[in-house]
């Protein structure tokens, strides 16, 4: 007999928007490497059987992960993963299927990277331009952040929501553009801070004084004080992630004496 072949991933989809849920599925496959640039996808055929769509709805799909650059599809030639470098990475619903429940170290460290070229910036020009309106928008985000820190309610949103009302002080509409790349960078990551003592409490303070500095409009000012919010928020994720991988090697480390004492008690010396 031969052994189990590995189980993969289903494809199946359930009812609703079923383009964009098979896009989901196969999207999130490229970006997790099962599916690696040149590969092709199964003929449409199989993919049909796999999925239990039509031919239609299979389409769609393929459609949609060729608007994102993931993939490529000619007659003939079928459907193949596109390189990593023809990615549209910045694309919101991209940057989702990267992201979601996935706890990589490496590719988290690259959003901080991308919040550290933009936030910081942005909270300069909030203080040296942002108009009345704009400050108290502002204001009301921290308020309203302050209240979810405490209640644990909407926590993630209000996050958003602050870091956004800075972003659109700024007064640059095209550095707003960037705004749904800053809201999956915090969504993506904002977690971390939920799981250290304190939660995201803890960091409240820094909040407040990002936004004090850009209503006492201090731009050098507001500029370190973003960048040090950034900074902790960083150092929550490494701390929550480390302590994990701890605790996997503590049950490892664990599991292998018991398997040992096991085996100790079990073993007979051999006798007459």
């Amino acid at each position: 007999m031969t052994g189990e072949t590995e189980k993969k991933p289903s494809l199946r989809v359930t009812r609703g928007d079923l383009p964009t849920q098979l896009a989901n599925l196969i999207g999130r496959r490229i970006l997790n490497g099962e599916l690696r640039p040149g590969d092709q996808l199964p003929p449409e055929t199989e993919l049909l059987a796999q999925t239990g769509v039509s031919r239609t709805t299979m389409r769609e799909a393929v459609k949609l992960l060729v608007s994102k650059g993931l993939v490529e599809a000619k007659p003939k030639f079928g459907t193949r993963v596109r390189p990593g470098t023809d990615w549209n990475l910045l694309d919101p619903t991209v940057l989702r299927w990267q992201f979601d429940n996935r706890d990589d170290l490496d590719e988290l460290l690259l959003l901080f990277e991308i919040r550290r070229l933009i936030e910081p910036e942005a909270a300069a020009l909030a203080a040296a331009r942002s108009t009345d309106v704009k400050r108290e928008a502002i204001g009301k985000a921290y308020d309203a952040l302050d209240v979810s820190s405490r209640t644990q309610v909407n926590l993630i949103e209000a996050d958003v929501n602050f870091h956004l009302s800075v972003l659109d002080a700024a007064e640059n509409k095209y550095l707003l553009s960037l705004g749904t790349v800053i809201e999956m960078a915090i969504k993506s990551t904002a977690r971390f801070s939920r799981l250290r003592p304190g939660g995201l409490q803890h960091a409240m303070p820094m909040h407040k004084t990002v936004y004090e500095s850009i209503l006492s409009q201090r731009p050098e000012v507001a500029r370190a004080h973003m960048r040090a919010l950034i900074d902790d928020a960083q150092e929550d994720m490494r701390m929550v992630l480390e302590r994990r991988e701890t605790n996997v090697a503590d049950v490892q480390t664990a599991d292998g004496r018991a398997l040992k004492a096991r085996a100790g008690g079990t073993s007979k010396p051999g006798g007459s």
